[in-house]
């Protein structure tokens, strides 16, 4: 993101700032997930990540009133406010959609708990179920909250003025309303499986280590709760598509964000950045959509993908999240931010991207591997592992663009 907030999204770093020479980087970025593949495959012959009953956290619905109250204040104050020294894209871009997902990563789905929107549909007093709810058993798609993530990340990433305070939020606005309205015809679950931000902060939790007793058992759930309320079959579908769609905008319009330098002269030249740009931005989401069924096979590999978009994603928005998101706090209580302004070192933002980026593709294989004994317990071991070879090759591409265009710009 570049525009509504000071620093690069990608980090105060370069190639220059990194602690190793950036070919020596992506080597030992390909050797993790070599790695972490044969580690998986001599030592992790059976399944071992188990669903397990999640803890539950009443503290975080006290908390749903006084997210509302800064929800509506942050919106009209973007609308009415002054512009300048407004907290509004702070809010948006940096609290919302970093720091959800570092939170989330912590203490789980919190935004369900704490979400304005269902909120204010339960102080509306509307029925549950809506209007025109969901025939019984039909399962849940995640589909509508990726095509909302879409318009998100395309306002986030290229419509003009987006930067703007009164552009904030009339696209908060804007989103609101058409989630309440969605969520009268359809019901109050609708957020589970419409709200972009609600899915987000879901599949992020899963790797919570506070809310998950066992390890990364939250990535072990063959059928998630957003995707089907109906009775388990006597075999465990595949995770839907909608969940591979989702973390293909998730991870696609971050690959995307940190290619913009390059791709930024380009469309200037060509006399129509906005319809390239959003041209490019689907393309990308949807190559990488593809590519994740594909390389999939006959398996689903969805949910090992949640740990690589969230360690590239932190480690992309990491001096964002650093430098931002306190100057927003200041902007929010009318304190003096102009002298709020750290400098970062270049190379423990470069050692900590680098970390963040190699353990998420190193548990993604992880993952992956487990899912795919799970799946097939009854096949023999090379067979297993010769499936998950195409998804360990996609993988090791996906480290070397995620640390190349993270590094190089």
């Amino acid at each position: 993101m570049t525009g509504p907030l000071t620093p690069l999204a990608h980090g105060v770093g370069s190639a220059e700032g990194l602690p190793l020479p950036l070919d020596l980087v992506l080597q030992a970025g390909a050797a993790t997930v070599v790695v972490s593949f044969l580690i998986a495959a001599f030592w992790w012959r059976t399944p071992r990540l188990k669903p397990s009953e999640p803890r539950r956290f009443g503290v975080a619905r006290r908390l749903r009133f006084p997210v509302l109250v800064l929800a509506l204040y942050v919106t009209g104050f973007a609308l009415a406010g002054p512009r300048d020294g407004n907290p509004a894209a702070h809010a948006l871009f940096v609290w919302l959609w970093v720091g959800l997902i570092l939170i989330s990563v912590v203490f789980g789905p919190v935004w369900r708990a704490v979400n304005p929107l269902r909120t204010i549909f339960t102080l509306l007093g509307l029925p549950r179920n809506g209007l025109r709810p969901l025939a019984p058993g039909r399962p849940r798609s995640s589909w509508p909250a990726a095509a909302f993530l879409l318009a998100f990340v395309w306002f986030e990433l290229l419509a003009p003025h987006h930067g703007d305070p009164v552009a904030v939020g009339l696209w908060i606005l804007g989103y609101g309303l058409s989630q309440v309205i969605l969520a009268i015809l359809r019901g109050e679950e609708w957020f589970a499986r419409g709200d972009c931000f609600e899915v987000y902060s879901e599949l992020a939790g899963r790797l919570s280590p506070i809310r998950h007793r066992q390890p990364l058992s939250g990535l072990a759930v063959d059928t998630p709760p957003l995707l089907s309320a109906a009775p388990a079959p006597a075999r465990p579908p595949l995770v839907s598509a909608g969940i591979a769609g989702f973390i293909a905008v998730w991870w696609g319009s971050t690959v995307f964000d940190s290619a913009t330098p390059f791709w930024t002269g380009f469309t200037d030249r060509s006399g129509a950045p906005l319809l390239l740009g959003t041209a490019a931005l689907v393309l990308l989401c949807a190559l990488v959509f593809l590519a994740v069924r594909w390389t999939s096979g006959r398996l689903d590999m969805s949910v090992s993908l949640i740990p690589i978009a969230v360690g590239y994603t932190l480690a992309h928005y990491l001096s964002l999240l650093i430098v931002e998101a306190p100057r927003g706090v200041l902007l929010l209580v009318g304190a003096p931010a102009a002298g709020w302004d750290p400098q970062p070192a270049p190379a423990a933002i470069a050692t900590a991207q680098i970390t963040l980026i190699l353990i998420g593709h190193a548990t993604g294989v992880i993952v992956a591997h487990d899912r795919s004994l799970a799946t097939a317990p009854e096949r023999p071991t090379l067979a297993v592992l010769a499936d998950e070879l195409p998804m360990v090759l996609f993988m090791i591409a996906c480290t070397w663009a995620g640390l190349f265009l993270l590094f190089v710009h």
